[in-house]
């Protein structure tokens, strides 16, 4: 994988997992959001999230999609799917599979009494605490140093700082946001609109700037996630 490419799958959040779970449909509350991909002035793919909350529990699911072709420096297929369980704001379980231009990624992931469990093939050991994953789906995460990677199971140690409003480009116009930045081994832009819904990222890659924006937005996360 060439640096470009790294940055921008970093970037595009390498996004989320899940466990093996049965709900009933009556009590279940879901919600889709959907993004395209731009590189530039280029649509490169598509990613969606969905979240499901069936009591105390809440499962993301991410599938991305990326086909990249830019001057002979990346020209790569992508696909990345992941589901994640979380209990009462704290991550449970996680499974993610990456088709990574040919080559296979994973992540494999399990609460157990001294935190995290994880078997990825960027990662192999426990991290403690509540880590946050790049899956961007909530605030909530704003306040965690630590990030665990969808792609590769690899904790992200961050320092997150907000960077006041700004403007973002969805579907819907141009919305006032709260901006985060993110320095450390994943440095990206992650915008949440006036009620705090993840609406988009942008980051530098290549000498051109990615969006990831939203292009459908569904029901509001946060009533799903914070119940």
């Amino acid at each position: 994988m060439t640096p470009t490419r790294r940055i921008f799958l970093a970037g595009l959040g390498s996004a989320t997992a899940l466990a093996g779970f049965t709900a009933t449909p009556a009590l279940a509350a879901t919600s889709t959001r959907r993004f395209s991909a731009v590189l530039g002035r280029k649509q490169v793919g598509e990613t969606s999230v969905m979240l499901t909350r069936t009591g105390g529990r809440v499962i993301a699911e991410v599938e991305a999609r990326l086909d990249i072709s830019i001057l002979g420096i990346i020209n790569f297929n992508y696909h990345l799917s992941s589901r994640e369980v979380w209990q009462n704001g704290v991550l449970q379980e996680l499974r993610a599979s990456t088709n990574n231009d040919g080559t296979a990624e994973y992540v494999n992931a399990n609460r157990v009494d001294g935190g995290l469990q994880i078997d990825g093939t960027g990662f192999q050991g426990v991290v403690a605490g509540n880590p946050a994953t790049t899956s961007y789906f909530t605030a909530d995460f704003m306040a965690r140093p630590t990030w665990i990677s969808t792609q590769t199971g690899k904790p992200l140690d961050l320092t997150i700082r907000n960077a006041g409003t700004s403007t973002f480009n969805t579907n819907e116009g141009a919305l006032n946001c709260t901006k985060y930045i993110t320095q450390g081994p994943l440095k990206i832009n992650l915008y949440y609109d006036s009620s705090f819904e993840w609406v988009g990222t942008n980051f530098r890659v290549a000498g051109r700037t990615a969006n990831i924006a939203m292009t459908s937005r569904g029901q509001p996360f946060n009533a799903i996630w914070t119940g």
